[in-house]
Protein backbone atom coordinates (compact mmCIF):
# COMPACT_ATOMS: atom_id res chain seq x y z
CA UNK A 1 0.00 0.00 0.00
CA UNK A 2 1.32 3.40 -0.95
CA UNK A 3 1.49 5.94 1.88
CA UNK A 4 1.50 9.66 1.06
CA UNK A 5 2.39 12.07 3.82
CA UNK A 6 1.90 15.76 4.35
CA UNK A 7 4.31 17.34 6.81
CA UNK A 8 5.02 20.79 8.19
CA UNK A 9 6.87 22.30 11.11
CA UNK A 10 6.09 24.91 13.72
CA UNK A 11 8.75 26.77 15.67
CA UNK A 12 8.61 28.38 19.11
CA UNK A 13 10.77 31.19 20.55
CA UNK A 14 13.54 28.78 21.54
CA UNK A 15 13.67 27.43 17.96
CA UNK A 16 12.43 23.97 18.98
CA UNK A 17 10.76 22.45 15.94
CA UNK A 18 7.35 20.81 16.29
CA UNK A 19 6.89 18.46 13.32
CA UNK A 20 3.35 17.49 12.29
CA UNK A 21 2.88 14.57 9.84
CA UNK A 22 -0.46 13.40 8.42
CA UNK A 23 -0.90 10.19 6.40
CA UNK A 24 -3.26 10.99 3.49
CA UNK A 25 -4.45 7.36 3.26
CA UNK A 26 -5.25 6.59 6.86
CA UNK A 27 -5.62 10.08 8.31
CA UNK A 28 -3.14 9.14 11.04
CA UNK A 29 -1.54 12.08 12.82
CA UNK A 30 1.98 12.02 14.17
CA UNK A 31 3.34 14.91 16.23
CA UNK A 32 6.90 14.98 17.44
CA UNK A 33 9.60 17.33 18.64
CA UNK A 34 12.55 17.48 16.31
CA UNK A 35 15.88 16.77 17.96
CA UNK A 36 17.33 19.52 15.82
CA UNK A 37 17.03 23.26 16.28
CA UNK A 38 16.40 25.71 13.47
CA UNK A 39 19.42 27.94 13.02
CA UNK A 40 18.77 31.54 13.97
CA UNK A 41 19.66 34.18 11.37
CA UNK A 42 23.13 35.69 11.31
CA UNK A 43 23.62 39.47 11.23
CA UNK A 44 25.39 40.35 7.99
CA UNK A 45 25.34 44.15 7.88
CA UNK A 46 24.46 47.33 9.79
CA UNK A 47 23.62 50.54 7.94
CA UNK A 48 22.74 54.07 9.01
CA UNK A 49 20.43 56.43 7.15
CA UNK A 50 20.43 60.18 7.77
CA UNK A 51 17.20 62.03 7.05
CA UNK A 52 16.83 65.81 7.18
CA UNK A 53 13.81 68.09 6.82
CA UNK A 54 14.21 71.90 6.98
CA UNK A 55 11.55 73.61 9.08
CA UNK A 56 9.53 76.59 7.90
CA UNK A 57 9.37 77.81 11.49
CA UNK A 58 12.21 77.54 14.02
CA UNK A 59 11.57 75.52 17.19
CA UNK A 60 12.94 77.20 20.33
CA UNK A 61 13.78 75.70 23.71
CA UNK A 62 15.46 77.02 26.83
CA UNK A 63 18.81 75.64 25.63
CA UNK A 64 18.76 76.25 21.89
CA UNK A 65 16.93 76.25 18.59
CA UNK A 66 16.06 73.76 15.87
CA UNK A 67 15.91 74.84 12.22
CA UNK A 68 16.11 71.35 10.72
CA UNK A 69 14.61 68.04 11.81
CA UNK A 70 17.33 65.37 11.82
CA UNK A 71 16.79 61.64 12.09
CA UNK A 72 19.31 58.79 12.11
CA UNK A 73 17.78 55.43 11.27
CA UNK A 74 19.60 52.13 11.82
CA UNK A 75 18.98 49.04 9.69
CA UNK A 76 20.29 45.62 10.77
CA UNK A 77 20.39 42.97 8.02
CA UNK A 78 20.53 39.16 8.28
CA UNK A 79 21.37 36.23 6.03
CA UNK A 80 17.70 35.23 6.13
CA UNK A 81 16.71 38.40 4.30
CA UNK A 82 15.11 39.96 7.38
CA UNK A 83 15.84 43.63 8.08
CA UNK A 84 15.23 45.40 11.38
CA UNK A 85 14.80 49.15 11.72
CA UNK A 86 15.65 51.45 14.62
CA UNK A 87 16.06 55.16 15.40
CA UNK A 88 18.69 56.99 17.45
CA UNK A 89 17.97 60.39 19.04
CA UNK A 90 19.91 63.21 17.31
CA UNK A 91 17.85 66.35 17.96
CA UNK A 92 20.75 68.26 19.51
CA UNK A 93 23.38 69.48 18.84
CA UNK A 94 23.23 70.14 15.12
CA UNK A 95 26.32 67.96 14.53
CA UNK A 96 24.89 64.99 16.46
CA UNK A 97 24.10 62.97 13.29
CA UNK A 98 27.78 62.94 12.21
CA UNK A 99 28.90 61.64 15.61
CA UNK A 100 26.08 59.11 15.80
CA UNK A 101 26.72 57.60 12.39
CA UNK A 102 30.42 57.21 13.22
CA UNK A 103 29.68 55.66 16.62
CA UNK A 104 27.25 53.12 15.15
CA UNK A 105 29.32 52.16 12.12
CA UNK A 106 32.79 52.24 13.67
CA UNK A 107 31.91 51.29 17.24
CA UNK A 108 28.90 48.96 17.23
CA UNK A 109 28.81 47.51 13.72
CA UNK A 110 31.88 45.28 14.21
CA UNK A 111 30.32 43.88 17.41
CA UNK A 112 27.19 42.76 15.55
CA UNK A 113 28.29 41.40 12.19
CA UNK A 114 28.56 37.62 12.32
CA UNK A 115 26.44 37.34 15.49
CA UNK A 116 23.34 35.15 15.56
CA UNK A 117 20.03 36.84 16.23
CA UNK A 118 19.29 35.23 19.56
CA UNK A 119 17.38 37.33 22.09
CA UNK A 120 17.96 41.11 21.69
CA UNK A 121 18.99 41.33 25.34
CA UNK A 122 21.96 39.05 24.66
CA UNK A 123 23.24 41.32 21.90
CA UNK A 124 22.48 44.43 23.98
CA UNK A 125 24.69 43.07 26.76
CA UNK A 126 27.47 42.22 24.32
CA UNK A 127 27.41 45.74 22.87
CA UNK A 128 27.09 47.60 26.16
CA UNK A 129 29.70 45.65 28.07
CA UNK A 130 32.19 46.08 25.24
CA UNK A 131 31.59 49.83 24.92
CA UNK A 132 30.99 50.77 28.57
CA UNK A 133 34.55 51.58 29.63
CA UNK A 134 35.25 53.35 26.35
CA UNK A 135 32.16 55.49 26.95
CA UNK A 136 33.39 56.41 30.42
CA UNK A 137 36.88 57.20 29.14
CA UNK A 138 35.38 59.26 26.32
CA UNK A 139 33.01 61.04 28.71
CA UNK A 140 30.17 60.28 26.29
CA UNK A 141 27.86 57.87 28.07
CA UNK A 142 24.85 59.65 26.54
CA UNK A 143 25.84 59.20 22.88
CA UNK A 144 26.71 55.54 23.53
CA UNK A 145 23.26 54.86 25.02
CA UNK A 146 21.62 56.83 22.19
CA UNK A 147 23.49 54.84 19.54
CA UNK A 148 22.65 51.58 21.30
CA UNK A 149 19.00 52.67 21.36
CA UNK A 150 18.79 52.64 17.58
CA UNK A 151 20.52 49.26 17.38
CA UNK A 152 18.37 47.66 20.08
CA UNK A 153 15.12 48.88 18.50
CA UNK A 154 16.26 47.37 15.18
CA UNK A 155 17.12 44.06 16.90
CA UNK A 156 13.67 43.89 18.51
CA UNK A 157 12.09 44.68 15.14
CA UNK A 158 14.04 41.74 13.70
CA UNK A 159 13.12 39.51 16.63
CA UNK A 160 9.42 40.28 16.17
CA UNK A 161 9.59 39.57 12.45
CA UNK A 162 11.44 36.31 13.09
CA UNK A 163 8.74 35.13 15.51
CA UNK A 164 5.84 36.70 13.60
CA UNK A 165 4.71 38.80 16.57
CA UNK A 166 4.43 42.52 17.30
CA UNK A 167 6.99 43.76 19.80
CA UNK A 168 4.37 44.67 22.40
CA UNK A 169 3.33 41.00 22.47
CA UNK A 170 6.93 39.85 22.98
CA UNK A 171 7.16 42.32 25.88
CA UNK A 172 4.20 40.63 27.56
CA UNK A 173 1.51 43.23 26.86
CA UNK A 174 -2.14 42.38 26.45
CA UNK A 175 -3.85 43.20 23.16
CA UNK A 176 -4.31 46.95 22.66
CA UNK A 177 -5.01 48.81 19.45
CA UNK A 178 -4.87 52.49 20.43
CA UNK A 179 -3.25 54.85 22.93
CA UNK A 180 -4.24 58.33 24.09
CA UNK A 181 -1.67 61.07 23.52
CA UNK A 182 -1.19 64.49 25.10
CA UNK A 183 0.01 67.50 23.09
CA UNK A 184 3.53 68.71 23.85
CA UNK A 185 5.80 71.37 22.38
CA UNK A 186 3.55 74.35 23.09
CA UNK A 187 5.22 77.79 23.36
CA UNK A 188 8.27 78.82 21.42
CA UNK A 189 9.11 81.96 23.38
CA UNK A 190 6.15 84.41 23.44
CA UNK A 191 3.09 83.49 21.39
CA UNK A 192 0.17 85.91 21.69
CA UNK A 193 -2.30 83.32 20.35
CA UNK A 194 -1.07 80.48 22.57
CA UNK A 195 -4.26 80.30 24.62
CA UNK A 196 -6.51 79.89 21.60
CA UNK A 197 -4.12 77.31 20.14
CA UNK A 198 -4.24 75.29 23.37
CA UNK A 199 -8.04 75.46 23.35
CA UNK A 200 -8.08 74.16 19.76
CA UNK A 201 -5.88 71.23 20.72
CA UNK A 202 -8.16 70.28 23.60
CA UNK A 203 -11.33 70.62 21.53
CA UNK A 204 -9.79 68.51 18.76
CA UNK A 205 -9.22 65.59 21.12
CA UNK A 206 -5.98 65.94 23.06
CA UNK A 207 -6.65 65.19 26.76
CA UNK A 208 -3.84 67.41 28.12
CA UNK A 209 -1.16 69.86 26.96
CA UNK A 210 2.44 70.59 27.94
CA UNK A 211 3.93 74.07 27.75
CA UNK A 212 7.63 74.77 27.27
CA UNK A 213 9.16 77.26 29.70
CA UNK A 214 12.59 78.76 30.30
CA UNK A 215 12.28 81.94 28.20
CA UNK A 216 12.34 84.43 31.08
CA UNK A 217 9.91 85.03 33.95
CA UNK A 218 7.62 87.47 32.13
CA UNK A 219 7.24 85.34 28.99
CA UNK A 220 6.83 82.10 30.98
CA UNK A 221 4.17 83.59 33.24
CA UNK A 222 2.13 85.07 30.41
CA UNK A 223 2.26 81.85 28.39
CA UNK A 224 1.19 79.82 31.42
CA UNK A 225 -1.72 82.08 32.29
CA UNK A 226 -2.95 82.14 28.69
CA UNK A 227 -2.91 78.36 28.38
CA UNK A 228 -4.40 77.71 31.81
CA UNK A 229 -7.34 80.01 31.08
CA UNK A 230 -8.04 78.10 27.86
CA UNK A 231 -7.91 74.54 29.20
CA UNK A 232 -11.19 74.51 31.12
CA UNK A 233 -9.79 72.21 33.80
CA UNK A 234 -7.86 69.85 31.52
CA UNK A 235 -4.39 68.83 32.80
CA UNK A 236 -1.60 71.36 32.33
CA UNK A 237 1.99 70.10 32.27
CA UNK A 238 5.10 72.29 32.14
CA UNK A 239 8.65 71.63 30.91
CA UNK A 240 11.49 74.07 31.57
CA UNK A 241 14.07 72.02 29.61
CA UNK A 242 16.65 72.42 32.40
CA UNK A 243 16.42 76.18 31.90
CA UNK A 244 16.03 77.52 35.46
CA UNK A 245 18.32 77.97 38.41
CA UNK A 246 17.16 76.83 41.85
CA UNK A 247 16.21 80.43 42.90
CA UNK A 248 14.28 80.91 39.63
CA UNK A 249 12.43 77.63 40.18
CA UNK A 250 11.54 78.56 43.73
CA UNK A 251 10.24 81.92 42.52
CA UNK A 252 7.94 80.16 40.01
CA UNK A 253 6.49 77.63 42.46
CA UNK A 254 3.64 79.84 43.82
CA UNK A 255 2.38 80.50 40.28
CA UNK A 256 2.64 76.84 39.29
CA UNK A 257 0.73 75.79 42.41
CA UNK A 258 -1.98 78.41 41.79
CA UNK A 259 -2.49 77.09 38.25
CA UNK A 260 -2.75 73.49 39.51
CA UNK A 261 0.08 72.28 37.24
CA UNK A 262 0.05 68.48 37.08
CA UNK A 263 3.84 68.12 36.93
CA UNK A 264 6.99 70.23 36.66
CA UNK A 265 9.45 68.71 34.20
CA UNK A 266 13.19 69.33 34.22
CA UNK A 267 13.27 72.73 35.92
CA UNK A 268 16.97 72.25 36.77
CA UNK A 269 19.99 70.85 34.91
CA UNK A 270 20.19 67.07 35.07
CA UNK A 271 23.72 67.20 36.52
CA UNK A 272 22.62 69.20 39.60
CA UNK A 273 21.24 66.35 41.70
CA UNK A 274 21.88 68.18 44.98
CA UNK A 275 19.75 71.11 43.78
CA UNK A 276 16.97 68.73 42.78
CA UNK A 277 17.04 67.33 46.31
CA UNK A 278 16.73 70.84 47.73
CA UNK A 279 13.81 71.53 45.41
CA UNK A 280 12.15 68.30 46.51
CA UNK A 281 12.16 69.63 50.08
CA UNK A 282 10.55 72.89 48.92
CA UNK A 283 7.46 71.54 47.16
CA UNK A 284 5.02 68.64 47.05
CA UNK A 285 4.45 69.28 43.34
CA UNK A 286 5.09 66.29 41.07
CA UNK A 287 8.62 66.46 39.67
CA UNK A 288 9.32 64.79 36.33
CA UNK A 289 12.53 63.86 34.49
CA UNK A 290 14.22 61.03 32.64
CA UNK A 291 15.05 62.01 29.08
CA UNK A 292 18.55 63.05 30.18
CA UNK A 293 19.27 60.19 32.58
CA UNK A 294 21.26 57.14 31.52
CA UNK A 295 21.48 53.66 32.99
CA UNK A 296 19.21 51.82 35.40
CA UNK A 297 21.30 52.86 38.40
CA UNK A 298 20.88 56.58 37.67
CA UNK A 299 17.12 56.19 37.23
CA UNK A 300 16.90 54.31 40.52
CA UNK A 301 18.96 56.96 42.29
CA UNK A 302 16.67 59.72 41.03
CA UNK A 303 13.55 57.73 41.83
CA UNK A 304 14.37 57.36 45.52
CA UNK A 305 12.48 60.16 47.22
CA UNK A 306 12.98 62.63 44.37
CA UNK A 307 11.02 62.07 41.16
CA UNK A 308 7.30 61.35 40.92
CA UNK A 309 7.16 60.93 37.14
CA UNK A 310 9.69 58.80 35.22
CA UNK A 311 10.31 59.77 31.57
CA UNK A 312 12.86 57.66 29.68
CA UNK A 313 13.09 58.20 25.93
CA UNK A 314 13.33 54.89 24.07
CA UNK A 315 15.64 56.44 21.44
CA UNK A 316 18.01 57.78 24.13
CA UNK A 317 17.98 55.39 27.10
CA UNK A 318 19.16 52.21 25.35
CA UNK A 319 16.14 50.99 23.38
CA UNK A 320 13.51 48.47 24.44
CA UNK A 321 15.90 46.44 26.58
CA UNK A 322 16.92 49.33 28.83
CA UNK A 323 13.51 51.05 28.69
CA UNK A 324 11.67 48.05 30.09
CA UNK A 325 14.20 47.56 32.90
CA UNK A 326 13.83 51.23 33.87
CA UNK A 327 10.06 51.17 33.77
CA UNK A 328 9.76 47.91 35.70
CA UNK A 329 11.88 49.37 38.49
CA UNK A 330 9.89 52.63 38.43
CA UNK A 331 6.61 50.73 38.49
CA UNK A 332 7.73 48.73 41.53
CA UNK A 333 8.55 52.05 43.21
CA UNK A 334 5.02 53.34 42.56
CA UNK A 335 6.00 56.07 40.08
CA UNK A 336 3.89 57.59 37.30
CA UNK A 337 5.23 56.27 33.97
CA UNK A 338 5.29 58.84 31.17
CA UNK A 339 7.62 58.00 28.25
CA UNK A 340 9.33 61.00 26.69
CA UNK A 341 9.39 61.36 22.92
CA UNK A 342 10.37 64.12 20.51
CA UNK A 343 11.59 62.45 17.31
CA UNK A 344 10.66 60.60 14.13
CA UNK A 345 8.24 57.92 13.00
CA UNK A 346 10.30 54.87 13.89
CA UNK A 347 10.84 56.11 17.42
CA UNK A 348 7.19 56.92 18.08
CA UNK A 349 6.25 53.43 16.82
CA UNK A 350 8.77 51.93 19.25
CA UNK A 351 7.38 54.11 22.03
CA UNK A 352 3.87 52.82 21.38
CA UNK A 353 4.97 49.18 21.62
CA UNK A 354 6.77 49.83 24.91
CA UNK A 355 3.89 51.94 26.23
CA UNK A 356 1.47 49.07 25.65
CA UNK A 357 3.57 46.90 27.99
CA UNK A 358 3.42 49.35 30.92
CA UNK A 359 0.97 48.81 33.81
CA UNK A 360 -2.23 50.61 32.78
CA UNK A 361 -2.88 51.99 36.27
CA UNK A 362 0.54 53.73 36.39
CA UNK A 363 1.05 55.06 32.88
CA UNK A 364 0.20 58.55 31.67
CA UNK A 365 -0.68 59.40 28.08
CA UNK A 366 1.84 59.07 25.23
CA UNK A 367 3.74 62.27 24.48
CA UNK A 368 3.01 63.71 21.03
CA UNK A 369 4.95 66.74 19.83
CA UNK A 370 2.56 69.00 17.92
CA UNK A 371 5.25 71.08 16.22
CA UNK A 372 5.81 70.29 12.51
CA UNK A 373 7.74 67.07 11.89
CA UNK A 374 7.83 65.66 8.34
CA UNK A 375 10.11 62.83 9.53
CA UNK A 376 7.28 61.55 11.67
CA UNK A 377 4.12 62.65 9.88
CA UNK A 378 5.13 61.74 6.32
CA UNK A 379 7.58 58.87 6.80
CA UNK A 380 5.11 55.99 7.16
CA UNK A 381 2.82 54.53 4.51
CA UNK A 382 0.13 54.21 7.21
CA UNK A 383 0.20 57.06 9.75
CA UNK A 384 0.10 56.30 13.46
CA UNK A 385 -2.01 59.34 14.36
CA UNK A 386 -5.63 58.29 13.82
CA UNK A 387 -7.03 61.60 15.06
CA UNK A 388 -5.81 64.31 17.45
CA UNK A 389 -5.06 62.66 20.78
CA UNK A 390 -5.38 59.07 19.53
CA UNK A 391 -2.52 56.93 18.19
CA UNK A 392 -2.61 53.51 16.55
CA UNK A 393 -0.55 50.76 18.19
CA UNK A 394 0.91 48.68 15.31
CA UNK A 395 -0.34 45.09 15.13
CA UNK A 396 2.00 43.60 12.51
CA UNK A 397 5.19 41.67 13.38
CA UNK A 398 8.13 43.63 14.78
CA UNK A 399 7.55 47.37 14.79
CA UNK A 400 4.72 46.78 12.33
CA UNK A 401 5.47 49.81 10.15
CA UNK A 402 6.45 50.43 6.53
CA UNK A 403 8.47 53.47 5.49
CA UNK A 404 7.29 55.65 2.63
CA UNK A 405 9.90 55.36 -0.11
CA UNK A 406 9.12 58.76 -1.63
CA UNK A 407 9.66 60.56 1.69
CA UNK A 408 12.85 58.58 2.31
CA UNK A 409 14.27 59.62 -1.04
CA UNK A 410 13.25 63.25 -0.57
CA UNK A 411 14.75 63.57 2.92
CA UNK A 412 17.88 61.40 2.54
CA UNK A 413 21.12 63.26 3.31
CA UNK A 414 24.27 61.14 3.49
CA UNK A 415 27.51 62.65 4.81
CA UNK A 416 30.00 61.54 2.11
CA UNK A 417 32.62 60.30 4.59
CA UNK A 418 30.16 57.86 6.15
CA UNK A 419 28.08 56.88 3.13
Amino acid sequence: MRLDFIAWALRNERNIVLVVIICECTGSLLVMLSPMKVETPVITEVHTHLLRAPLAQTIYTAFGRMDVRNCVLVSVHTDAGLVGLGESWVNYPSWAPVERIATILEGFRPLLIGQRLTHPRDLWQRCFQTMRLLALQWGAIGPIYQALSGIDIALWDLYGKLHQAPIWQLLGASHQETALAYASGLAQRRQPDLGSYAAQLISSGYPAVKVKLGFGRDIDEQNLRDVHAALAGKPLLVDANQGWSLPETRAMLPLLHSLNVLWLEEPLPADELHQWRQLRQDTPMRLAAGENLYGLHQFQEWSEGLLDVIQPDICKCGGFTAFMDIMQAASAAGKLLAPHYFGGAVGIAATLHAYAALPAQQRFYVEYDVTPNPLRDELLTTPLLLQPGLLRIPQEPGLGITLDRQTLNRCADHPPEYY
